[in-house]
């Protein structure tokens, strides 16, 4: 391979009493006019690689798969509705309202044509209480640095209110649409520019003051790495603010509109608490002396002083309580079980009275519900089908299919099942395996293996439409639940971070074996896939087993984990993954830490790294760094890295960058992997 030269600057360190070497720590520096060059030569070298017939091929059959109508569930609000669509033409998400079920769409707000490329998206957006105000944030190129608008329906107008910088808003409107609660970063310049995406506060605005006034609620003289999740009263009294470090556990405060006071609920509790408001009710959402979490209640206006003196409202099942939506006389639970959804009806005093049906093998897309409304939404969808939006009729007290969303592809054709394999510690580990039907388990098939297994996320049932120029021709996806997950509760999470990261690594590289072992594919014919934290499992376990894998792809990875928390909000990371300031955390990131273990002498499988300029999340540093030190030592195998102009971590990304990327992705399989075109 003809990379470009790539200079070696020695930087020895000692670190929390351990000896460092850094080779690339130049390449940090996106600024730095010499490593904008060796980013267009290494994007050159990805457009003559894989850019080829297949590439084209690839592209021509995913802009044809994505030319459907996409939408979101309708949000009701006194019969009006709100929902985002996108038409087959359109790179972006356009926001709209209807009057009534059957009333004309009425567009809010349309990103595309905002900016050449139609790099600018509709990141949030929160109606008012009546239904007249929306607020909505825009964000540029995937920053995930959002500016909140609020338009007047009734005018067709935006108000003059503009607030900036912030990465989620969170907006919770005073039931009389006199202003609302929000969370924000802080601006430009009041903070160091690698600390401008964490320093959360929460505010409050009045409609029609310039945002530079508004009240600050939450946030003074608090932890930088804070993460905040608010929620308010109905009648827009209380709002809780959940705040902590750890992605573990979470203190729980509750400020009084009316008394203007602030007053800490729930405190060094090593549990996560999740709040929600009903009526005269508090509601916590725990996992708190129940690991697949239970729903425990207080008195709204009578907080007990201890977590053990709230009553328990639903308890612990022997699966995983996800989520709980309200409506003006239901409580819908949202329930995982073997990684796949189950929804329970409750009424207010906590008594099952129903469920909601789902076929196997899926997962809810959205529960859309209201508590002042008894109307609700909910999205199913699975590895075969597209997203089928439900609604409950109130009147007639029936589900009923809503809408649908258009699929490619006929879903008797395929074959999904899930299977169960054990790990190197005996613990067993399910994954589920898709592809068409008349697959011959011989060996001979070329797979991908995706995972992630961090941060208590789940990978559970999806349409797959971005690999379906994969399947349709022979190919195997496969998705394993590999502990850092959420997938079985508390345990399952903490079971892979830290000292106990190796899990995760150890539970990927056993799903590989067992691929194997099972002739599905073989060593020679596998890959696997992940991305962020998924694309650090994948970089770290290609390293430790490279004669397992084939063929790697690893998308927007973390990489270097003695380096990573100096960068934005990485440093929120340090207890998933381990703080490199603390010699016995370091030691233990440096087993598998991927930048510093490659190793010279060793051919490690062929690689790509994507990564995009305007990450925001994971700093492309991680791929550049990664990409160059495997470079240095790889004789015969590929390794290739793509940057993405104007793009970020994901989030926001248009429709046409979406299915290029993905064209080059599915190319460096099918050439590594043999797959026939």
């Amino acid at each position: 391979m003809d990379y470009p030269k790539t200079k070696k600057v020695e930087i020895v360190e000692n670190i929390s009493g351990v000896e460092i070497t850094d080779h690339y720590r130049w390449l940090e520096d996106s600024d730095l006019e010499e490593t904008k060059n060796w980013i267009k030569y290494q994007n050159e070298i990805v457009d003559k690689e894989l850019k080829d017939k297949g590439f084209n091929i690839f592209l021509e059959e995913l802009v044809k798969d994505f030319k459907f109508t996409n939408f979101t569930n309708p949000y009701p609000v006194n019969n009006r509705y709100f929902y985002k669509e996108r038409q087959p033409d359109e790179d972006q998400m356009v926001l709209y309202y209807k009057d009534g079920l059957d009333g004309k769409p009425i567009k809010i707000v349309d990103p595309n044509g905002m900016e050449e490329n139609n790099t600018i998206s509709l990141d949030s957006w929160s109606n008012s209480e009546s239904g007249r105000y929306v607020a909505y944030a825009l964000s540029k190129s995937g920053e995930e640095m959002g500016t909140l608008y609020i338009k007047d329906l009734n005018t067709g107008e935006n108000l003059n209110d503009i607030i900036e910088r912030s990465r989620s808003f969170q907006v919770r409107w005073l039931p009389d649409d006199s202003g609302f609660f929000y969370e924000r970063n802080p601006e430009v310049g009041t903070v160091s520019k690698n600390e401008e995406h964490i320093h959360p506060k929460v505010y409050f605005h009045k409609l029609g003051e310039n945002s530079k006034k508004d009240k600050l609620i939450f946030g003074k003289n608090r932890p930088k790495d804070d993460m905040i999740s608010i929620n308010s009263s109905v009648d827009g009294r209380y709002l809780s603010i959940a705040v902590g470090q750890k992605w573990t556990e979470n203190d729980v405060y509750i400020y009084d509109r009316d008394l203007e006071k602030l007053s800490l609920l729930i405190k060094d509790i090593k549990a996560k608490f999740s709040i929600v408001f009903l009526k005269d009710k508090l509601l916590t959402l725990t996992n708190y002396k129940a690991d697949n979490y239970r729903i425990l209640c207080s008195d709204l206006n009578n907080f007990p002083k201890s977590i053990d003196d709230w009553q328990e409202f639903i308890s612990e099942k022997s699966y995983v309580l996800e989520s709980i939506r309200c409506t003006e006389d239901k409580i819908l639970v949202e329930y995982l079980v073997n990684a796949c959804s189950k929804v329970e009806i409750f009424d207010y005093f906590g008594k099952k009275i129903g469920d909601i049906p789902l076929p196997e093998y899926s997962s809810t897309a959205g529960l859309t519900t209201r508590r002042k409304e008894k109307e609700f939404f909910y999205g199913v969808t699975s590895f075969t089908f597209p997203k089928i939006v439900y609604r409950y009729d109130p009147v007639a007290d029936s589900y009923g299919e809503f809408k649908r969303i258009d699929s490619p592809i006929n879903k008797d054709d395929y074959v999904v099942r899930q299977e169960w394999f054990i790990s190197r510690d005996k613990t067993k580990i399910p994954l589920f395996i898709f592809h068409k039907k008349g697959l011959v388990q011989n060996g001979a098939n070329p797979a991908i293996l995706y995972g992630y297994g961090g941060f208590g996320h789940n990978q559970s049932p999806g349409f797959m439409r971005s690999w379906i120029p994969w399947i349709e021709r022979g190919g195997v996806f496969v998705i394993a639940n590999i502990r850092g997950g959420g997938e079985f509760g508390k345990k399952w999470h903490t079971g892979g971070i830290k000292e106990k990261k190796q899990n995760s690594f150890d539970d990927f590289i056993a799903a590989a074996e067992y691929l194997v072992k099972e002739k599905y594919t073989t060593s020679n014919k596998l890959g696997i896939l992940g991305g962020s934290n998924g694309g650090l499992l994948v970089s770290a376990v290609s390293l430790q087993r490279p004669d397992l894998f084939h063929a790697v792809v690893s998308r927007v990875p973390l990489t270097d984990m003695v380096r990573f928390s100096k960068f934005g909000m990485a440093l929120r990371w340090v207890h998933e993954y381990g703080d490199p300031a603390k010699e016995d955390e370091l030691k233990n990131i440096l087993k598998w830490s991927p930048y510093h273990n490659v190793k010279g002498g060793v051919e490690y499988p062929a690689t790509l790294f994507t990564t995009a300029e305007k990450d925001t999340r994971v700093d492309p540093l991680h791929s550049r760094k990664m990409a160059a030190i495997l470079q240095s030592v790889n004789k015969k195998n590929r390794i290739l890295l793509f940057t993405e102009i104007q793009a970020g971590h994901g989030s926001g990304k248009p429709i046409s960058k979406i299915v290029e990327d993905q064209a080059i992705i599915i190319s460096f399989f099918s050439q590594e992997l043999g797959l026939e075109i």
